[in-house]
């Protein structure tokens, strides 16, 4: 696990530091110079360098690391941009201590060329504005230049908090950041930007031994007025992602006396007339991920498509109705036409539902989707057409107590949000989804009640409070039925008995890895969904 913080988690961390443990801001901007250093000859072995410095502690890190590289025989120049009446204390502090090592402050309209590297030091993590005039002017003509860039902390320009750039921003080579990677440098386009990121441990600490670190950003130890709270769209409790080395603890355990029921039985509603694809590829992924029993309740079209390629699968057919269910208008009605005794088997023998791939939104498909959502108290995974159905009928939702899991991608986001909005309230757009995508997430969870897990190049998991960026996949995976693959995955888990949320992240983790497993073996450009199910097999096989 590591933690993905924001500005103002990196602010209270950065005051707690100094505050709480004493340590002298002068020690941490000293350490955070000589990572610098160390990366750039690392990295680039420059003979000649250029620092472009602002008025803010970045620019006192840039300051101090052109000294640093000064004295290592490294000719640095740094080229100041701000104003002299803006700096912060501890950035004139450096400009003065660099000046009396013999370094050289350029004038404003210096020449950026002639140099081996470029260090940008303009901006740091608080950037909250578009960058214009001479700042935006010098970070065009970098990106122009032929030259490679290391950026101290976060490329300038970019948003430390989603990733987004402010008008115009740096394109780096190598990134050193400080203690903690920040949420803007994992989402896009932030992370193409930063190019490749150094973490760097300058001895930045928010929390004493014995603590955690989720209860070192509690309002009750948090720094008064270090971080907001509420409202703000930014969250309280840091972010993390997770690695293929935590996948062990977070999958449930297996004993050599096991049997299939121990594993978990899994109902698997999906698959309309003529999308029997779509449950194949749900129940395929549910087996490869150690469930012991999956029944798929799908269209009897698709009896011989099942049973064929899923042969481990039961079969079961969607309920007839009693009279013609093509109309969506009345949910209450269809669902009250349906032959419903057979479902009801299938829901008392299931450990988990997943509904929703490749389901349709045919009146048929919505007094399905009622019924089984009103009906089953168990742990539910929605998606596909599930989720569109929600859209349309904002009152359908589960009955359960326990928190049910939605997979939506960002256009069914989009729909579920736009159905809870208020007439006074604009309608979303999918771009404003995919720029902000922690922050949909997260407000759609504390709004619903339910876990989401926002599907994406990087998908959030959240239940309102804790907040899972995934950071592992590949664009290879943006292919049909990679969704229902996930819910067939998410699906499994929980009828292996993971909590909800545990279940959300550690399914969207596995999908992932097998995707890079898939992509390894054949490929990012030939990748189908069904490899991810078969890439489970090697994700899964030593644990």
């Amino acid at each position: 696990m590591r933690y993905l913080l924001n500005h103002i988690q990196m602010k209270a961390c950065d005051t707690s530091t100094i505050e709480r443990f004493k340590v002298p801001s002068e020690v941490l901007m000293e350490r955070a110079a000589l990572a610098v250093r160390d990366a750039a000859i690392a990295e680039f072995d420059p003979e000649k360098v250029l620092v472009l410095c602002g008025s803010g502690n970045n620019g006192g890190d840039g300051f101090a690391a052109a000294r640093l590289l000064l004295i290592a025989g490294v000719k640095a120049d740094v080229l100041f941009l701000g104003k002299h009446a803006h700096m912060t204390g501890q950035c004139s502090l450096e400009e003065m201590i660099f000046t009396n090592y013999g370094g050289t402050t350029l004038p404003d309209d210096a020449d950026i060329h002639g140099y081996d590297l470029i260090i940008d030091a303009l901006f740091g993590i608080g950037l909250s504005r578009e960058v214009l005039g001479r700042y935006a002017d010098v970070i065009n003509a970098v990106n122009r230049a032929d030259t490679p860039v290391l950026s101290i902390d976060i490329p300038s320009g970019i948003s430390a908090d989603d990733g987004q750039v402010q008008g115009t921003a740096v394109r780096a080579d190598v990134t050193v950041t400080f203690q903690y990677e920040k949420l803007g440098q994992k989402l896009f386009p932030g992370e193409e930007y930063c190019g490749k990121l150094i973490v760097a441990d300058v001895g930045i600490n928010e929390y004493r031994a014995g603590d955690s670190f989720r209860d070192a950003f509690s309002p009750r130890t948090v720094i008064a007025g270090t971080l907001e709270e509420g409202g703000s769209g930014i969250p309280a409790e840091p972010a993390y992602t997770l690695e293929e080395s935590d996948l062990p603890s977070l999958l449930p355990k297996r004993h050599a006396d096991d049997n299939k029921g121990t594993h978990g039985k899994l109902l698997i509603a999906a698959g309309n007339s003529g999308m029997a694809g779509a449950a194949i590829l749900a129940a395929k992924a549910a087996f490869r991920s150690g469930v012991g029993m999956v029944c798929v309740l799908t269209h009897p079209d698709n009896r011989l498509a099942i049973q064929t390629a899923v042969p481990e699968a039961i079969f079961a057919p969607w309920p007839e109705a009693e009279e013609d269910t093509s109309s969506s208008e009345s949910a209450s009605k269809h669902a009250s036409l349906l032959h419903t005794d057979d479902a009801d088997r299938w829901l008392s023998w299931c450990d988990a539902l997943a509904v929703g791939p490749g389901f349709g939104t045919t009146g048929q498909s919505l007094a399905l989707l009622t019924y089984l959502l009103r009906s089953y108290a168990g742990p539910v995974v929605i998606d596909a057409d599930a989720l569109n159905l929600m859209a349309q009928h904002p009152r359908l939702a589960p009955i359960n107590a326990i928190p049910a899991i939605i997979t939506p991608h960002p256009g069914e986001m989009r729909r579920l949000l736009n159905a809870h909005r208020s007439k006074e309230e604009p309608g979303l757009s999918v771009s404003d989804i995919t720029t902000q995508p922690v922050k949909t997430a997260l407000s759609f969870a504390e709004m619903s009640g339910l876990i989401v897990a926002l599907k994406g190049a990087r998908t959030v998991v959240t239940d309102g409070s804790e907040i899972m960026l995934n950071t592992c996949g590949n664009e290879g995976m943006a292919t049909a039925g990679s969704g229902d693959t996930l819910t067939g995955i998410i699906g499994s888990l929980l009828a292996q008995r993971l909590a909800p949320f545990d279940a959300a992240q550690a399914g969207v983790l596995l999908h992932a890895l097998a995707g890079d497993k898939a992509a390894e073996r054949i490929g990012k450009r030939s990748m189908k969904a069904g490899d991810l199910a078969d890439s489970l097999i090697e994700v899964l096989k030593r644990i």
